[in-house]
């Protein structure tokens, strides 16, 4: 029983009372997850099967990405070329455009020896140049792209690239050895390399020889906010996490303006060689 003196002594200390306090609500730490969006979301594209698996695949006209292609190019530039004074690489690029010559652009995780996901290619498709672009939709389907890059090669006498001799095609050597899928008796027997005879012909005249130089001052054309190539990788190492397709759309661009610029210096180098290394 509460005394006299113990109910004046806590009257005394609680003369004031407090306001009542409402429980303190928790503060989520999750942010808002974005809508995710897939490859089907935002690309016209099918799925390629195979034995040796599935992977993405996008084709489309190389028109599309170059508004101004001409009907028909010629690599001769309209003039009679005298073969046994021009380059063994120029005579054979020159026989086998457009139909037996394969252009090649590669999109990997990093340096030598890391994973391919993404093969450019430009080729002749019924009469058209197309952009084919086979794309591994995570690390296991590099072996279901390289399988696709064999066979398509096998009909192409001739595979043009940009500094493909020290990266591009000895990275789908060990690639292909690494998944036991290929021999090499399928390679093309001619292998034109851009890089060095872009060398030959324009380094005393241009800055550097790097691909979007001779993009800009050969080919008349410059770029606006395209990916750089160095976030390429960490792009697609962060879709294959995340899910998220759209960073990949502007890896699939920027590789196809690559292959538009293997094209244009190709027919460019061709052209009138012999003029300019007389």
């Amino acid at each position: 029983m509460l005394t006299d003196e113990i109910r004046a002594r806590l009257e005394q200390l609680n003369r004031e009372r407090l306001p009542p306090v409402a429980p303190e609500r928790k503060r989520s730490t999750r942010e808002p997850s974005p809508t995710l969006c897939s490859l089907d979301d935002l690309l016209d594209s099918q799925v390629t099967v195979s034995e040796a698996g599935s992977h993405y695949r996008l084709r489309k006209p190389l028109a599309r990405f170059w508004p101004h292609l001409p009907d028909r190019l010629d690599p001769t530039g309209g003039c009679e070329v005298r073969k046994m004074d021009s380059h063994p690489e120029l005579v054979g690029f020159e026989q086998a455009f457009p139909d037996r010559a394969m252009f090649l652009d590669l999109e990997t995780c990093g340096f030598a020896g890391s994973p391919i996901f993404l093969i450019g290619l430009v080729y002749s498709d019924g009469g058209r140049l197309v952009v084919d672009q086979l794309l591994a939709r995570d690390y296991t389907e590099e072996r279901a792209i390289l399988d696709t890059l064999w066979r398509i090669a096998a009909g192409h006498d001739v595979l043009v690239t940009f500094n493909g001799k020290s990266f591009d095609w000895p990275m789908v050597r060990d690639r292909t050895f690494f998944h036991r899928l290929n021999d090499g008796g399928s390679e093309p027997a001619v292998h034109f390399d851009l890089l060095h005879h872009a060398r030959r012909k324009w380094k005393r005249v241009l800055p550097n020889c790097r691909l979007q130089t001779l993009e800009r001052y050969v080919c008349g054309r410059l770029r606006r906010g395209d990916i750089p190539g160095s976030q390429i990788p960490a792009a697609y190492h962060q879709y294959v996490r995340s899910g998220d397709a759209r960073q990949m759309v502007s890896v699939l661009h920027h590789n196809a303006l690559d292959l538009v610029t293997l094209a244009q210096l190709a027919v460019r180098i061709t052209a009138g060689f012999e003029r300019a290394v007389a």
